[in-house]
């Protein structure tokens, strides 16, 4: 239980670490030009828009929740397909780079992602401990189980 509660804690420092660190550098393009970044609480509060343009990144902190949960209550098979799905919805936040998100600032009418920063592999590394805790969990646990000793033949 030790190592879960630790992984828990773990993950949610990087996620907090990740909000208050700039996540992603873009670009705002339309009635003027610049660039800025944007940090993670910023990205957490309005990423959740970026469904409309078919970008589901944001759509990792829910799963990660779950993830967290289903990691302290010990189920560690879900732990581990969750976590991955959360790590993997969270990767496909990078379609940025190939799709622009419409900008909710008003002053420009797209951002574009010129690279990610540090609060985004913060995040990236949050939703990556349940999973990988998971996994280490469980091997230990199948290398633990004695097997039975083979009855010798007549």
């Amino acid at each position: 239980m030790k190592e879960r509660l630790l992984a828990a804690l773990a993950a949610s420092g990087f996620f907090i670490i990740a909000c208050v660190m700039p996540a992603m550098t873009v670009a705002a393009v339309g009635t003027t030009s610049r660039e800025r970044e944007m940090s993670g609480l910023e990205i957490l509060l309005t990423g959740w828009m970026g469904a409309v343009e078919m970008n589901f990144g944001w759509y990792a902190n829910p799963l990660l929740g779950v993830a967290l949960l289903l990691l302290l209550i010990g189920k560690d098979r879900p732990t581990l397909w969750v976590g991955t799905s959360a790590a993997l919805v969270g990767l496909s936040s990078l379609t940025w780079f190939v799709h622009p998100l419409p900008s909710y600032d008003g002053g420009a009418s797209v951002n574009e992602l010129l690279y990610p920063s540090v609060g985004f592999f913060c995040w990236m590394i949050s939703l990556c401990i349940a999973p990988l805790t998971a996994l280490e969990l469980a091997s230990r646990s199948k290398a633990s189980v004695p097997t039975p000793a083979p009855e010798p033949t007549p």
